[in-house]
């Protein structure tokens, strides 16, 4: 893909872990090499590994700049330390994830100067060392300043509760009532048990789609969210409250619903539009305080078409200009971009 600027010394990007993927850039081109799948596989990691090395080879780039997700644990960090190590001359440079999914949508735009970003998926090293995935921003490529964000809540079971969404159903459930029916969550939630604080939109879509869905286990990630949006009532415009800082109480909302013996499919629609509003007050709130035009929505919770569509048409009535994905996918396969722009940025135009 062409870049809208030159990169004088050439980058290695080794993008994040879930859906392995990496760049290469040299001058106003860079090559993206994703479907790696994830790189905590060893069989994935180790196809990655030897594809990065050919790919070197075929390109004739030798990276001088290498760029890796924050995260400390991601095989991807890994290994772009180990690529580091093995030849001098090199320098590294750390990227924080739900920066990179803003930074990829606006290459994928051609979008200069500040926006607003929505980065909304699953999982994602914050800064503070939670876990992050419903993010906020205000900014540009030169610095991105995390504005807003969904309310930290517990993940029972850590990464276990992402194929067991029941688990972040009943943490919603308990923070929003301070009633839990599962002892043993409620004991690891109060005793902070192998329970990460998480921003992740990923894993209130869970916790919703568990609940109207009436299903505990998932067979792989966002199974239940996938085939919670495939019910919502497409003619339906009710939607509950739903504020950032107060993202619990949608659930609350929702449980009354279903003691209601309301119809799945207008719950499904009316829990999708409340998301959608909530980011469209929020991004609109946070563009006329910070008089930006532009807002940006990326990451993987943005593969829902419901909930893209209601935020775009949200968002047109409000004035701003919206922008998602084309060319580039919404999901981890493009974070190397992202992060090709900001080191490049923030290097001072190396």
């Amino acid at each position: 893909m062409k870049l809208p600027f030159s990169v004088r010394k050439p980058m290695l990007a080794c993008g994040a872990d879930l859906k392995g993927a990496f760049a290469l850039a040299k001058g106003c081109e860079a090559f993206l090499y994703e479907g790696f799948g994830d790189l905590s596989d060893l069989g994935n990691f180790e196809r990655y590994e030897k594809a990065v090395n050919n790919a070197i080879r075929a390109t004739n780039i030798k990276p001088v700049i290498i760029i890796h997700d924050m995260h400390p644990g991601y095989f991807s960090t890994r290994f772009a330390e180990s690529f580091l190590r093995v030849s001098k001359g090199r320098s590294i440079f750390p990227v924080q994830h739900h920066e990179a999914h803003i930074a990829s949508c606006m290459i994928d735009n051609d979008i200069k100067g500040s926006v607003i970003g929505v980065a909304f998926d699953g999982t994602g090293y914050g800064v503070d060392g939670n876990i992050w995935g419903g993010e906020f921003f205000a900014g540009s490529l030169k610095g991105f300043r995390r504005a807003a964000h969904l309310e930290y809540i517990a993940m029972p079971g850590a990464d276990k509760a992402v194929m067991e969404p029941w688990r972040m159903a009943e943490s919603y459930m308990y923070a929003a009532s301070g009633i839990c029916k599962d002892p043993v969550i409620k004991k690891m939630i109060d005793r902070k048990i192998n329970s990460p604080l998480t921003s992740s939109a990923g894993r209130l879509f869970d916790a919703a789609a568990s609940l109207i869905l009436g299903r505990k286990k998932a067979d792989f990630e966002a199974e239940l969210p996938i085939e919670l949006e495939s019910i919502a009532a497409a003619d339906c415009e009710e939607r509950y409250i739903i504020k950032p800082e107060s993202s619990a109480c949608v659930i609350k909302s929702v449980m009354v619903d279903i003691r209601k013996g309301r119809n799945k499919k207008v719950i499904s629609a009316k829990f999708h539009n409340a998301v959608a509003c909530m980011i469209v007050k929020t991004a609109c709130l946070l563009g006329r305080k910070n008089r930006i035009k532009n807002i940006i929505l990326s990451g993987g919770v943005f593969q829902n078409k419901y909930l893209v569509g209601k935020v775009i048409r949200y968002i047109k009535k409000s004035g701003f200009k919206v922008y998602t994905h084309g060319k580039l996918s919404t999901t981890d396969s493009s974070i190397p971009v992202g992060q090709i722009a900001i080191a490049y940025t923030r290097r001072v135009c190396v």
